[in-house]
């Protein structure tokens, strides 16, 4: 079959690990090579890598398989790539593309209990909400410098969700021609530049 791509030779290689070779040919056949994407973006902007130094880590080191930076980037990259809940991690786990990305070479990643655990008690403590802002900040920093901008729009798009009665955080949304739960509204985000 003319031009369907099993004839080119294009390859990619990632700089974070150059083993890693994506060349289109279907071979081996993963469903999330996104997964290898998102740890490339994370790789050259150094986004969730200094989390590691962030972030307290109470766990016993006997019963640690997971490095938390592991475990942050696995909870980080799977809900980028659209699984939001904390129990896809269960089948995700064993995808291979999800352990390259996240440093397990060819073992399996964390589970649903203790991506949950990470959540609970890192994650969502002062420390280590203020540790993803600052991800979130070196993210915006590297999008800022790239496009040589002094500032970033962050536009966030509204759902209908509409109100009946007088409600906290409610107001007309214009774009719905009704009332509607406000959710967050769009602001600039200013970074180093």
């Amino acid at each position: 079959m003319v031009g369907s791509g099993e004839d080119q030779g294009e390859t990619i290689r990632p700089e974070f690990n150059p083993a890693i070779m994506i060349d289109f040919q279907g071979a081996k056949i993963t469903s999330d090579t996104g997964f290898l994407l998102l740890r490339e973006i994370d790789h050259r902007f150094g986004i969730l890598g200094p989390i590691e130094n962030e972030l307290e880590n109470t766990r016993s080191w006997v019963h640690s398989t997971h490095t938390q930076l592991q475990m942050v980037r696995q909870r980080v990259y799977q809900i980028a790539a659209g699984y939001e809940d904390c129990n896809d991690a269960d089948f995700l786990r064993i995808d291979p593309a999800l352990w390259l990305a996240i440093g397990k070479e060819d073992k399996a990643g964390a589970g649903q209990s203790r991506l949950s655990r990470l959540e609970n008690e890192v994650l969502g403590t002062e420390g280590g909400l203020k540790s993803l802002e600052d991800c979130l900040m070196r993210s915006n920093d590297a999008l800022i410098r790239r496009k040589k901008n002094q500032r970033l729009i962050v536009d966030v798009d509204s759902t209908e969700d509409p109100a009946h009665g007088k409600q906290e955080n409610v107001a007309f949304n214009g774009h719905f021609g009704k009332t509607a739960f406000i959710r967050c509204s769009p602001s600039p985000v200013t970074g180093t530049a």
